[in-house]
Order: structure tokens, then sequence, then C-alpha cells
């Protein structure tokens, strides 16, 4: 049945293909909408993941599970035309860039997966239920439209070059790339030993009006706000992920979840 419905998507793709993707289909409402009866459909929740390109791994269940929370997909693309992706930074890190997509748009890069770069023809290899001590480091993409999820990783026997050329493409279809800049986000501390191998950032509660070790004592995450956001995102860019932050003496690893970025973050609360 899933070798039936990949071969029912790759005809669909191949249709739009032959139709071009350069106009408007027929029933759109401007310019760069599709109909909803397209051949490509997609939910315009701003929660779906329609597409998706990272590097996964490490599962983030002991010692520096916070810390992992703060991972950013390298390009994701979400049902309301939302494309957020990571480029490196002078630090050696990553910044994060985002813009909206039209349907156009989308569409033509779906063909590119579906079509160019065949995305169906490749099962994941990787079998999470085989139990390991190791977990290995991996490549993956997923792309979920036309209510069906495929999803293929490194272990598929991609050709050469194969993610990088998805990822190259992915990262260069916005139309106005520009800086993201969270406006609030879950915030999980945790206390760590102190580890001299790892940079340290003096952090003055009192002047910030936020106590990092507070959060880390109630044990839950919480939501923030303002400037603080700011300074901690900043912090996160241009520095290792497991920065340690040194509020009296107590060293701490820090979490930053944004709604829409980071991987599973919890929605925003509602206002």
């Amino acid at each position: 049945m899933r070798r039936f419905t990949w071969i029912v998507l790759i005809s669909m793709a191949m249709m739009l293909a032959a139709c071009g993707g350069n106009t408007a289909a027929p029933g759109a409402s401007g310019p760069g909408e599709v109909d909803p009866e397209s051949v490509v459909r997609w939910p315009r929740d701003p929660q779906h993941v329609l597409f998706r390109a990272e590097i996964v791994g490490a599962d983030a269940t002991g010692e520096g599970a916070i810390y992992q929370l703060n991972d950013i997909p390298i390009c994701t693309i979400y049902g309301d035309g939302r494309i957020v992706w990571t480029v490196s930074n002078a630090a050696g890190m990553e910044d994060v860039r985002f813009d909206l997509l039209n349907d156009e748009t989308i569409m033509d890069f779906v063909n590119f997966l579906v079509v160019t770069n065949r995305i169906y023809t490749y099962e994941a290899g990787y079998d999470t239920r085989v139990p390991t001590t190791v977990q290995p480091v991996y490549e993956k993409l997923a792309l979920n439209v036309n209510d069906v999820e495929h999803v293929t990783d490194a272990f598929a026997e991609w050709p050469a070059e194969y993610f990088e050329d998805i990822v190259e493409r992915c990262k260069t279809i916005a139309p106005t790339p520009r800086v993201f800049e969270p406006e609030g986000a879950w915030l999980t501390t945790t206390t760590v030993d102190y580890n001299t191998s790892i940079p340290s950032l003096y952090w003055d509660a009192e002047a910030a009006g936020l106590s990092l070790l507070e959060t880390a004592n109630t044990g839950e995450r919480r939501w923030i706000e303002g400037q603080n956001v700011a300074i901690l995102w900043n912090v996160l860019r241009d520095n290792p992920p497991d920065i340690q932050f040194n509020e009296g003496q107590t060293y701490l690893n820090i979490a930053l979840q944004i709604p829409g970025v980071t991987v599973n973050a919890p929605l925003a609360p509602a206002q």
C-alpha cells in the first residue's frame, strides 16, 4: 500500500512539473497562491512540518539533555509558509534566518524533491527499534504533503552530495531572508559540575531580574519575554550550547525553546 501511495505521489509531482509551476493555478486568489485542489496539498497549520532537513542522534535523555533542547534543524518549511534555517556565523556557531514562501515556491521545491531527487524511492535505513548503546549521528530528511509523511536518512544509500544539494536548495529559495530574533522563549535550566574545558559566563540575576538558579530549582521550564530572551539567545549564538552560566558560584546549562524554531518546542502560552 505504501509503495502504491508513493507511485501516486510521484505521478502527481510529475504532473506538477509538466504544468510548469510558474503561474498561479486555476482558482487561485492571487499571484503565488495555489488552488486548494492542487496536486500537492498540505495543512496550513503553522505547526505542521512540511519539510525538514536535520542532523539527529545522541539521544537527549541523559547528561546534556537540557542543552540539546537548543537544537535547531538545518532547514524547515512549515504549513503556513514559514521557512527557518541556520547559517554559520563568525564564531563558528549558528545564526538563524527566516522568511515566508508562497505556494508556488513551495510546490517548486516539492517538485525538486520528488521528481529531481526521487525522495520517495529512499526509505529510512536507520532502525530505531534496534537497541544500541551508541546512538549514531546522521542526516535525516522528512517531507509531509498529501497526507503522507515520508522520512529518509543517510542509511538509505543516497547518491553522493544528495543531502547537501537538498539543504542548499532549501536555504536559497527564500526571497527575502531575515535575521530571526525571538520575542519569547521557554527557558529550562539545570545545575552542572564546573568544567574547565567549557566556556563560562557570569550571570547577574539581580541586574537581569531573572534567576537561572531559581528556575533550575523549580524543575520546570518557564516562559520569558523581553530583554533577557535577546541576551540569552545571542549568548547561545556565539558560544557552544553547553556554555556554563555562573550564578552565585553555581554553574548551570540552559535551553531556550522557541516555538516554530527549535525542535519539539511547546506552543507559546495563551495570551
